[in-house]
This record gives structure tokens, C-alpha cells and sequence, in this order.
């Protein structure tokens, strides 16, 4: 027998034809061991069995005080509000991190690091696989987000990280900055409806925010007079865009609660819509002057003792605190009477300056010019630049930059730095890479040209401190020790390889085997007969990005001139610039003809904008700025990209972009095969040279869309977007060259996959069988399989796994089910790992169906 206690609860736990009614009467042979235990204790819903004060056997779940289904408190929200009750620790420990470095694929941003708090100074694509590679598991701390510019570069992480956030349980989440992050917030609402976000708006006229170790000061920046105003470019479109955006044309979704507009989380009064006037978006950045509070000096135990103070008590925070005191016998004694010296405030900037028409408004700033050099104690420690290098060269910029003295560190955030990212796919890439150079090819990084000079440019008797700035590089403020690069990832190739050499002898023996196998079948990278169609996976995973793979992206090169995307989610952008390479990255996104979007959940489109933004950039720089970009997606995510286009930064809709619902594609029409082809697929098919574009709808959520490609060569496509195995795509798909499935689960989650809507590994085989699909391949699986899904039973059959970064041409797919043994060797500990994960997970199924056995008993 084995007894715990929960509460004040006395526990026996046993196997249900032990179970006893008599407290005097028991005899128990099975008994669980002590790690089992202790993870029953942690489950708050878990009803059990315990002995009352009459020594009899009854059934009760421990008191949580928590509703079914409610989330109990975060514990870093219970000790804020702690320190908001009995007063704030207003001098924590504070460090600034650089998150991003300001390259293409890494937008800046910085981090704050102070006590239970962190804030984040600007968040763009890829920061929540930023911090997951920082080591930041939790995002709990969050909760407010900084913005120096309305730019999809500053704010494109932004919805993900709401989503992340509410989800752990913060309560809301504030976002600082320009005036128009509201029109942002209210945008991208309609996109995130069922989420029923928490987000509070402050612009930057709403003054200094305080926080927990000081005050940040925003400081508006406008450009010159006589600049163009950002956004009325293509004004003749404006209107068009602006009216689309303010039609109510989304899919009907869970309903929210009305609350003030700040909160942005009310519907608007049905009635028939009206045309809105664009408003031109003002050139403005803000900047923010932050503000360590100072920190009073250490008591002096002697002279507490001098001045009769009694040693202990909260009478000695309220000194620290400026407070004078009373002693019992009347005397008054002031804090400096009995304090060390204090420490000076800290102050340190977070600047955006992002063409030269700004200097002029940083250079004359008076607030600024309180902390140059001179200004005793308030001269800026630290001051953060994201500008681009010809603002950084500029020399009236350059005699600005020298006024804070030597004594400042000023770092530079922009396109010049080559910090690379990512070392735990690059790491990943390198062991896969063993299995064929051509379909797992080495991702180009910066490191072979990256700059690790970090020491202050010498400016002469003017000199001042100027670097680049790195990822993860740390300026530990309080107490003030400096940079440091110890979180700074090196990309060490034969470090990964000497990973590999220590494996066990059945990895090297297989790896043998395979390579011999494929000696006769050489790569078809090389011949452009075989080459394509191609697919390279920019995203292998689901919901939200992980270290090893990213959420949602396919890229299928139809031929050398002909490509598009099926999903884009966040961060494909920075995997197509890592994969190839910044001369290679703009041909790549200029033949891109069409986008795919399976549905409306955010891992399959957030990556949309910045892949939008790109091919204007790319078609204007080549002279084919009356090309036009093809999407195909659900209802809902037109108005979203429209009044991001109206209200936030221009993307050219109406323009640029010809959008296509995802309905008006379907093979079928009222659940029958449609009789005659969609008016809006001519174009399409001539685009990429296809003879049938059918999106086929599947059981996910509202609009979800499978897609059947058929090629005037005669090859044959599926792709499962997110669904619940679909009787309709195997119709579609019947014969398919190759399935391409989601399998986000493991079998034996039947109740996970339905509750969500997903599909099991088998029933993503089954979907290609039933299909009679020459090849499957699975992707999109959970965070659970970081490195290899787990197989519940031996793969038969044409059946693939999929890793972030593979490159795969149809000539090659029968290769892949060949480096399924390699790779179990090859990720024999995460196999173990989740092994004994399912393990765990059986005994507590067995003891939950042992409490609901034992209460029907009873």
C-alpha cells in the first residue's frame, strides 16, 4: 500500500479490485511509485480516494477553489500584485537584451530584464522562437510591448505573442507606442475572433508609464518639414482598400464583450457599412528615454545603533524608502543619518531613426540634450539606434552621437550587423545533412562573415563608444558589470558533428547502410528535368514556432520561373532569406505567383505581410510594378489585410494583390461536384501552368480548405491544410503523385484530435491509402515532436516525415522512407523520452478510471 496526503486528506491509492469499503479491513499488493505521486498531486481535477475522521472510505476532488476549466493564477501576476499591495521593489536586479539584432531575418528589438517584469522594445516576426532560443520557456512576464514605428519589422510578432500570452494566463497585455496601434489592434481582431484577446492601447500622448523599477518617458519624432507622408502613395487605391477593410464580410465567429474602445474587444452595431476617408499616417517614430528609479544606499548597522533605532522592523524599509523615523523616545532620524551612499539614477534610450529625414528632429530633441555629457548624473548609459547605416554615417548624426561623452555605449541595430539565429535548427540541419546533402543541404549563416569586433570606433578627442549589436548580447545595468556575450550562440559545425561521432555504433552502422542504398540514386538537384516540381519546407510545425521547427510553410517550385506557397506562417520570410542566402532570396520571392492560405488560424498566414511587402519591394526595384500577387484565402483574412494596407502601412490591395476566396475555388458546390470551373481560375492556371486549382473543404474551423493541384505535365498534388481525416479530399485527391497530410498527433489521442480537429499519424496514412497517393508525406506536428514524431507501430508503405528546411523534388520522394531508421537512431533519447511520456500518461489514464470506478462503487 502506498498513502499520501493531499490537503488534509489521507490518501490510498490502489487498482480497482483492491479497492475496500473498511478502513479496518485493507490489504493492498499495488502500490505506485514516488514520481507517480507526486504528479497526481499536482492535478487539481483529479478525484480521489481518502479516509474520513470515521475511518471510512469516500471520494472528493482537493479543494482548488478554481471553476472547471478556469486557470488558476499565474504565480509571477500574484507577486506583482503583491508588490503593488505592500509597496514595490523599486531597485530589482535589471539587465537590457538583445533580442534581435536588426538583420533581415532578425528585426530589432531589445529586452527589458527587471525583477518580474520583462518588456520588449519593438516585436517582429520570429520573436517567439527568438526567446524559445534564448531559453525563455515561459512568457509569463510579459505584459507590456514597446513599439518606435508602426512597421510590420516592429509589430509582425505581435498578434502571436498576444495569442501566446493569453494562453499562459496573463491577464492583458499593453501596447505602447504610435497613435495607430489601435487602428493595428482593431484590425487584426477580425482575424482573431475566437481568441477573445485582452489588448490595451496607450499612445505615446498618454504620458510617462510607470513601471516596476522606474519610468519611461515616450518621445514623439516627426520628420521634416516637406517630407512625403508615409502611406499616400497609391492614393487612388486608398479609398477602394478603406471601404473593403470597413465591409463586414467575416466568417461568423464566437461573439465578444462589449468593453471601451481601448480594449478593442466590442462588435459594432450592425448597419449598413460606410465608405472611410484613408487618413494619411503622420512620418512619426517614438523614441523612449527609460529611467531607473535611484536606489538609496545600504543601512549602517553602527549607526542605527548610534541613533537608538531598533535593529529590525518595517520602520528600516521606510528609511531606505526616504522616510524619516521616530524613535521611542522622540528623536527623529532622518535616512541620510543612517544610510550609505545612494546610487544615481540610470538612464538609457531605445531610439528608432529610420531615413535621414528624421535627424534633424533627434539631433535638436531638448529631451535628448538632458543626458549629453554635463548633465551630472542623468547623462544616458546606454543608447540603442535602429537606423539604418546611412542615418548610423551621417555626420551631423555622428557630432549628436559624440555629445553623450565617451561615458555611453551606443549600439547599432540594423542591416549591417550579420548576428546569425537559430543554432538549434542549424545544429539539427548539420546531423540531417549526413543523410543526403541534397535534400537536408547546409542553411547559410553569417558566421563566416561576421564581424566580432565589438570595440568603441576611436573618434579622437570627441571620441564615443559605437558597436553592433549582437543577438542575445546582455548589458547588466543594476548592478552595473557591463556587456556580456556569454548568451551569444556560436554556430560550431564540428561541434554538432562530435555530437553525431559519439552517438552508438547502430546510428554509424545505419548511416552506412543508407549511403550505400543511395549510391546508385544520385541527387536531381542538379538536373532540371528531374528538378522539379520541388518542395522545401519552410515550416514542419503547428500553432506556434518551436526551436527546431517553425510553424506552417510550403514552397513548390513548379519550374525554374513558377512557384507559390501553401501557408505562410510566421517567419517564412527569414527561413527563405537563412535557406537562400540574401543573393539568391529576391529571385526566389519574384516568381512566387500565387499564396495559399488553408484557413484562418494565424500559423498558416502570419507570415503573409512581410512576404507581401517584399514582392512590392522586389517588383518595383525590377520594373514590374503591374504585376499582380495571387491570393488565395478565406473571407475573413481579406478585410485583415485590407485595413492593415488603410490604417497601418501601405501594401498596395488593391494594386498589387488579387484576392480569391477560398470558396470560389471549391470542387464542390452545396456538397455537390461542381458543374462548370470557377471564373477565377483561368488566370491562375495560366500563371503556373496547372490544369485544375480545387480547394476542397475539410473539418477544422469555419472556411477550412484542403487544395488539389493538377500540373499540364500530369502530375498531381494534395495538400490537407488543418482538418480531421476528409472522405472529400481523397475524392479530389484520388491518384495524387504525392499527399502532403497533416499528423499532429500521435495515435491513441483520439480525444485531443477530435476536440481540435486534427488528425492522428495513422489517419493521416490511412487519408493517403484510401487515396491511393503514390506518396504521403506528414508534417505539421505538435510541439511534443520537436525532433521525430512518435510512432505508435513500424511505417510501411511511401510514407515521409518532414523537417524544416528539407528540399524535395517528386523524382526523389521514394528515398525518404529509407532514413526512418537512421533517424530513430539518430533520436534514440527523445524516442525514450517520449516513450515514457505515454507511459505516464497510461497510469494516469488507469488511476483516473480507477477514482470513477471506485465512486460508482460507492
Amino acid at each position: 500500500m502506498y498513502r499520501t496526503s493531499i490537503g488534509k486528506c489521507l490518501v490510498f491509492f490502489s487498482r480497482p479490485k483492491y479497492v475496500v469499503t473498511q478502513c479496518n479491513n485493507f490489504k493492498l499488493t499495488q502500490v505506485f511509485g514516488d514520481n507517480f505521486i507526486e504528479q497526481i498531486k499536482l492535478r487539481q481535477n483529479l478525484r480521489c480516494l481518502y479516509v474520513t475522521h470515521n475511518n471510512t472510505f469516500k471520494m472528493a476532488s482537493p479543494v482548488s477553489g478554481k471553476k472547471k476549466g478556469e486557470k488558476p493564477q499565474l504565480r509571477v501576476v500574484r507577486v506583482r500584485e503583491k508588490k503593488t499591495q505592500y509597496g514595490s521593489d523599486k531597485w530589482p536586479t535589471v539587465s537590457l537584451q538583445i533580442i534581435g539584432s536588426g538583420t533581415k531575418d532578425s528585426t530589432a528589438s531589445v529586452m527589458i530584464i527587471a525583477g518580474t517584469n520583462r518588456m520588449i522594445f519593438n516585436c517582429g516576426e520570429g520573436m517567439q522562437r527568438l526567446l524559445l532560443e534564448n531559453g525563455i520557456k515561459s512568457m509569463s512576464k510579459f505584459q507590456h510591448l514597446f513599439f518606435t514605428r508602426l512597421t510590420w519589422d516592429n509589430v509582425g510578432g505581435t498578434i502571436g505573442m498576444a495569442i501566446g500570452l493569453k494562453a499562459m494566463g496573463v491577464p492583458k497585455v499593453c501596447l505602447h507606442g504610435p497613435p495607430q496601434l489601435e487602428q493595428f489592434t482593431q484590425a487584426f481582431q477580425r482575424i482573431v475572433k475566437h481568441e477573445n484577446l485582452y489588448v490595451e492601447t496607450r499612445p505615446y500622448t498618454d504620458g510617462d508609464i510607470d513601471i516596476e523599477a522606474g519610468v519611461i518617458t515616450p518621445v514623439p519624432l516627426f520628420a521634416s518639414a516637406g517630407t512625403k507622408i508615409e502611406g499616400t502613395s497609391d492614393a487612388a487605391s486608398s479609398e477602394s482598400s478603406s471601404s473593403s477593410a470597413s465591409s463586414d464580410d467575416s466568417e461568423p465567429e464566437m461573439g465578444q464583450d462589449a468593453t471601451d474602445k481601448r480594449k478593442v474587444r466590442s462588435d459594432k452595431p450592425s448597419g449598413p457599412s460606410k465608405k472611410r476617408r484613408r487618413v494619411a499616417t503622420p512620418n512619426l517614430t517614438v523614441a523612449y528615454v527609460c529611467k531607473l528609479h535611484s536606489k538609496p544606499g545600504k543601512l549602517l548597522m553602527n549607526k542605527i545603533k548610534e541613533f537608538g533605532v531598533r535593529p529590525h522592523g518595517p520602520h528600516l524599509t521606510d528609511l531606505k524608502k526616504g522616510i524619516p523615523h521616530t524613535t521611542e523616545d522622540g528623536r527623529v532620524v532622518k535616512p541620510e543619518d543612517v544610510l550609505g551612499p545612494s546610487e544615481p539614477a540610470i538612464y538609457f534610450i531605445v531610439l528608432e531613426c529610420p531615413s535621414e529625414d528624421y535627424i534633424e528632429a533627434v539631433t535638436t530633441n531638448e529631451v535628448f540634450s538632458r543626458h549629453h555629457a554635463g548633465n551630472d548624473s542623468d547623462t544616458a548609459k546606454i543608447v540603442f539606434h535602429i537606423s539604418p547605416q546611412e542615418v548610423i554615417d551621417n555626420s551631423s548624426y555622428q557630432e549628436w552621437m559624440k555629445k553623450f561623452g565617451p561615458s555611453t555605449e551606443h549600439v547599432v541595430l540594423n542591416r549591417s550587423n550579420k548576428s546569425p539565429i537559430h543554432f538549434g535548427a542549424h545544429r539539427l540541419q548539420t546531423k540531417l545533412n549526413l543523410l543526403h546533402q541534397g535534400i537536408f543541404p547546409q542553411v547559410l549563416t553569417a558566421s563566416t562573415e561576421k564581424d566580432k569586433t565589438c570595440a568603441p570606433t576611436d573618434q579622437g578627442d570627441d571620441s564615443f563608444r559605437l558597436q553592433q549589436g549582437e543577438t542575445f548580447m546582455l548589458y547588466h545595468l543594476r548592478p552595473d558589470l557591463g556587456w556580456t556575450r556569454e548568451h551569444v550562440p556560436s554556430d560550431n559545425v564540428k561541434e554538432y558533428l562530435k555530437e553525431v561521432e559519439e552517438l552508438p555504433q547502430e546510428f554509424h552502422s545505419s548511416l552506412e547502410d543508407l549511403k550505400n542504398s543511395l549510391e546508385i540514386l544520385p541527387s536531381s538537384h542538379g538536373d532540371i528535368d528531374n528538378k522539379y516540381p520541388e518542395l522545401l519546407f519552410t515550416g514542419t510545425g503547428s500553432a506556434v514556432p518551436m526551436r527546431d521547427r517553425n510553424v506552417t510553410g510550403i514552397l513548390l517550385n513548379v519550374s525554374e520561373t513558377q512557384s507559390l506557397l501553401l501557408d505562410c506562417g510566421d517567419g517564412t520570410y527569414g527561413q527563405l532569406y537563412r535557406f537562400y542566402g540574401s543573393k539568391h532570396v529576391d529571385d526566389i520571392i519574384a516568381k512566387l505567383q500565387c499564396i495559399f492560405v488553408s484557413h484562418i488560424h494565424l500559423d498558416h498566414h502570419s507570415g503573409l505581410i512581410q512576404i507581401v511587402l517584399e514582392w512590392n519591394r522586389i517588383m518595383d526595384e525590377r520594373g514590374e510594378s503591374d504585376r499582380k500577387l495571387i491570393i488565395v484565402g478565406p473571407t475573413s483574412l481579406k478585410p485583415w489585410l485590407a485595413m492593415y494596407d488603410a490604417e497601418c502601412e501601405p501594401l498596395r490591395f488593391r494594386r498589387s494583390i488579387k484576392f480569391i476566396d477560398l470558396r470560389a475555388l471549391s470542387y464542390f458546390e452545396n456538397d455537390v461536384v461542381r458543374n462548370s470551373p470557377s471564373p477565377h481560375v483561368k488566370s491562375l492556371l495560366e500563371l503556373l501552368g496547372l490544369t485544375q486549382f480545387d480547394t476542397v473543404p475539410v473539418r477544422h474551423c469555419f472556411n477550412s480548405h484542403a487544395v488539389v493541384l493538377t500540373h499540364r505535365s500530369g502530375w498531381k498534388l494534395a495538400y490537407s491544410g488543418d482538418c480531421m481525416p476528409s472522405h472529400k479530399l481523397v475524392q479530389v485527391g484520388q491518384n495524387a503523385d504525392v499527399l502532403i497530410h497533416e499528423a499532429t498527433l500521435e495515435d491513441g489521442m483520439n480525444e485531443e484530435a477530435f476536440e481540435k480537429r486534427h488528425s492522428m499519424i495513422s489517419e493521416a496514412i490511412d487519408v493517403g491509402n484510401r487515396m491511393n497517393a503514390k506518396f504521403t508525406l506528414l508534417t505539421h506536428f505538435s510541439q511534443r515532436y520537436m525532433r521525430i514524431p512518435y510512432f505508435k507501430s513500424e511505417v510501411k508503405g511511401q510514407v515521409g516525415i518532414t523537417y524544416d528546411n528539407m528540399r524535395v523534388s517528386f523524382s526523389e520522394l521514394p528515398i525518404l522512407p529509407k532514413f526512418l531508421p537512421v533517424l530513430n537512431h539518430l533520436f534514440a533519447d527523445k524516442i525514450s523520452d517520449m516513450m515514457k511520456q505515454r507511459h505516464k500518461k497510461e497510469e494516469r489514464e488507469y488511476l483516473e478510471n480507477l477514482a470513477k470506478l471506485a465512486e460508482k462503487s460507492s
